[in-house]
C-alpha cells in the first residue's frame, strides 16, 4: 500500500476547527438546504457568527457546563446546536429521533440532561418526556440567535470564557446496538478531531467538494464523515430532507461526495440496473458497458464515468466518491458502483472509536476487505484460530474515554490500551483486514466448529431473490441447527413467477417462493463445508426489525417465520 499522506492542519478541539475554517473559508458556502420553495446557503462566516450567538443564548439560560441534547432531522439547526454546545456551552448529547418512548426516556434519565434542543419534527416526543429540563424548539431559532447577538453586543463573553478541555468528555453518544439497552459512549473533542485529521490524511476533501448528507446526524459516522470532516476541510454540506427526494437532490445539489450505508447503495445500484431493463436491448448494453469499464479503468481510473455518462448525470454530474460504513457492503454492489464511475471506500468503526478505525483510502480500495488502520492507529487479531480468525482489537487517539456510569462494561472492552471490538476478523496476505462476523453471534457446534452468521448472510445477500436475511443457531436434539430467516425479494420473485402465470394470492405462490429461496440457499451451501451449511429456512412475510442504522436486530422477534 502506498505510504503517501495528505498534509492537514492540526486541531485539538472543535473550537480550533471552527476558528480555522472561518478564517480559511469565510465567504465560501458551508451549508445548503431547501427552505420553503428555494435553496438557502449559509457561509462559514455566517455559521461562525450564529454558533457564537446561540452559545451565548444557551449560557444565559444557565446551561454553561451542563449536558444539552439535540434531537430531530438533519439540517442546519442540528449542526448549529452541536457546534454551539461543544464550542461554548457544555456536553452535547445527540439523540436518535427514532427511539421508542422508553428508550428515549432512558437516554434522558441516564445522561442527566439539563436541556434538549429539538427540531419541530420531534416536538410531541420531547413534550411527552418526563423530567425537569428545558425544551427548546428550533422553530424559534432565529429569535434565540438574535437574543444571543444582543447579549454579545452588550459585552457577553460566555462563549470565549468557556473552557474546552480537548481530553475531557464533550460528546455523550448512546449506541443503538442490535441487542440490549443503549450504553452511553463518552468521547472527547480530541477523540473526534484526531479521527478527522487521520482520515483526511488519506482521503482528499477540500473546498471544491460538496457532501450530500442523508444519514442521521446523531450517529457518529455521519456526524464525523458527513459534517465535521467536510466542515474542517472547507467543503459544502447539503442536506437531504427525505430519501424520497434523493434523486431530485442529486440533481439540485450536484454533490461530489456521498456518505452512505450498504442498504442505500444497493438500492441505488438496483435502480440503475432496473432503468437499463426498461429500455430495448438495455440488459445487453449494460453487460457490454460493464466489460468495457473493467478493461478501460485498468488504464484510466476515470473511464467508468465516461462509459456510464447517463448514470453520472443522474447523480448530478459531479459525484466521484462514495463512503460506505455501518455494515459490510456486498462485493457485487461495490464492483458495480466502481464500474459506474464512482470510487467506493469501505470504512469500519464503532461509536467507541469516534468512529473510523480501519478504512479504504485514495490509494487502496478492495471490495472484499475493510482496508488498513487509519494513520496513527493500530489493529491486531486477538487469539486467532487455525484460520487466522480472532477478535479485532484497535488502539489509537480516537478510542473512547469509556462508558458513562458503567466502569464494568468499560473494563470489558478497554484492556491494556486496546479496544476490543467484539467483531471477528482475519488479516489478508497484503495486510488488509477482513471482517468475518460478530463474536456474540458466532455459532459453535458441539465438536467445537465455529460458524460466522455474517459470512453466510453475506453469501445469501448476493442472490437477487433475497432482500434480507439473518442466520442463527437453533438448539437441536443432537447439535445446533444452522437456520436462515429470509425476507424474499418479492418484486423480483413476482416478476419471475408472472411468466409462469403465478401471482400473489394464488394457491401455489407461497410454495414457489419457498422453492426459489431454497434453491438460492442450496447454491450457497454447495460452496461451504458440511458443518457450515444452512439446514433450516424460515420465510418471512415482513421485513426484519432493525436499528436506526438499518442493522437487523439479532433478537427473538426476528427469528422464525
Amino acid at each position: 500500500m502506498a505510504k503517501l499522506v495528505y498534509n492537514i492542519r492540526d486541531v485539538l478541539t472543535f473550537r480550533d476547527l471552527l476558528d480555522g475554517s472561518a478564517e480559511l473559508y469565510g465567504d465560501l458556502c458551508a451549508f445548503t438546504f431547501r427552505e420553503g420553495g428555494s435553496v438557502r446557503e449559509i457561509t462559514y462566516n455566517e455559521a461562525y457568527s450564529d454558533i457564537r450567538a446561540f452559545a451565548a443564548y444557551l449560557n444565559s439560560l444557565g446551561l454553561n457546563g451542563k449536558k444539552v441534547g439535540v434531537m430531530g432531522k438533519n439540517g442546519y439547526p442540528w449542526a448549529l446546536t452541536y457546534l454551539a454546545v461543544t464550542c461554548g456551552v457544555g456536553v452535547i448529547v445527540p439523540i436518535d429521533r427514532e427511539l421508542k418512548p422508553d428508550e428515549l426516556q432512558h437516554v434522558v434519565d441516564h445522561s442527566e440532561l439539563s436541556a434538549i434542543v429539538h427540531l419541530p419534527d420531534v416536538k410531541e416526543k420531547v413534550e411527552g418526556l418526563a423530567g425537569d429540563f428545558l425544551r427548546l424548539n428550533t422553530a424559534s431559532l432565529k429569535e434565540y440567535i438574535a437574543t444571543g447577538e444582543t447579549l454579545r453586543a452588550m459585552g457577553d463573553t460566555s462563549y470565549e470564557n468557556h473552557h474546552v478541555d480537548p481530553h475531557e468528555m464533550s460528546i455523550l453518544l448512546y449506541t443503538s446496538g442490535t441487542t440490549g439497552l443503549a450504553k452511553g459512549v463518552m468521547l472527547s473533542q480530541y477523540n473526534i478531531c484526531s479521527n478527522i485529521m487521520n482520515v483526511l490524511r488519506r482521503i482528499s476533501v477540500g473546498p471544491e467538494d460538496r457532501v450530500l448528507s442523508i444519514l442521521p446526524l446523531h450517529h457518529t459516522y455521519e456526524c464525523m464523515a458527513g459534517f465535521l470532516a467536510p466542515f474542517y476541510a472547507g467543503a459544502s454540506i447539503a442536506y437531504n430532507d427525505s430519501l424520497r427526494r434523493l434523486t431530485e437532490d442529486f440533481k439540485l445539489f450536484s454533490p461530489t461526495v456521498l456518505i452512505a450505508v450498504p442498504l442505500v447503495l444497493e438500492t441505488l445500484r438496483n435502480n440503475i440496473i432496473k432503468r437499463y431493463g426498461k429500455i430495448k436491448g438495455g440488459n445487453a448494453l449494460l453487460a457490454v458497458q460493464r466489460c468495457v469499464s473493467d478493461e478501460a479503468r485498468a488504464l484510466n481510473p476515470d473511464a467508468g464515468r465516461k462509459i456510464f455518462s447517463t448514470v453520472a448525470n443522474a447523480f448530478g454530474g459531479r459525484l466521484t466518491r462514495i463512503l460506505s460504513g455501518a455494515a459490510l457492503l456486498p462485493e457485487h454492489v461495490h464492483r458495480d458502483m466502481e464500474r459506474f464511475g464512482f470510487k467506493v471506500y469501505i470504512g469500519y468503526g464503532l461509536t467507541e472509536t469516534s468512529p473510523v478505525c480501519l478504512m479504504h483510502n485514495d490509494f487502496y480500495r478492495a471490495p472484499d476487505d475493510i482496508g488498513y488502520p487509519i494513520v496513527g492507529g493500530q489493529a491486531k487479531i486477538v487469539d486467532p484460530d487455525e484460520n487466522g480468525v480472532g477478535e479485532l482489537a484497535y488502539r489509537g487517539a480516537n478510542v473512547m474515554l469509556g462508558y458513562y456510569k458503567n466502569p464494568e462494561e468499560t473494563a470489558k472492552v478497554l484492556r491494556d490500551g486496546w479496544f476490543h471490538t467484539g467483531d471477528l476478523a482475519r488479516i489478508k496476505e497484503n495486510g488488509a483486514f477482513q471482517i468475518t462476523g460478530r463474536k456474540k453471534s458466532m455459532i459453535v457446534t458441539q465438536n467445537g466448529k465455529k460458524i460466522f452468521p455474517e459470512e453466510l448472510e453475506f453469501y445469501l445477500a448476493q442472490s437477487d431473490v433475497v432482500a434480507e436475511c439473518m442466520v442463527y443457531g437453533e438448539e437441536g436434539e443432537h447439535d445446533v441447527i444452522v437456520t436462515a430467516a429470509v425476507f424474499p425479494n418479492y418484486p423480483v420473485i413476482e416478476e419471475r413467477l408472472a411468466g409462469e402465470g403465478i401471482h400473489p394470492g394464488d394457491e401455489h405462490f407461497d410454495s414457489r417462493v419457498r422453492e426459489i429461496i431454497t434453491k438460492a440457499v442450496k447454491e450457497v451451501n454447495e460452496k461451504l463445508p458440511s458443518f457450515r451449511r444452512i439446514m433450516k429456512i424460515c420465510i418471512r412475510k415482513t421485513e426484519f426489525v432493525k436499528t436506526t442504522t438499518r442493522k437487523i436486530k439479532r433478537t427473538d422477534e426476528n427469528r422464525g417465520e
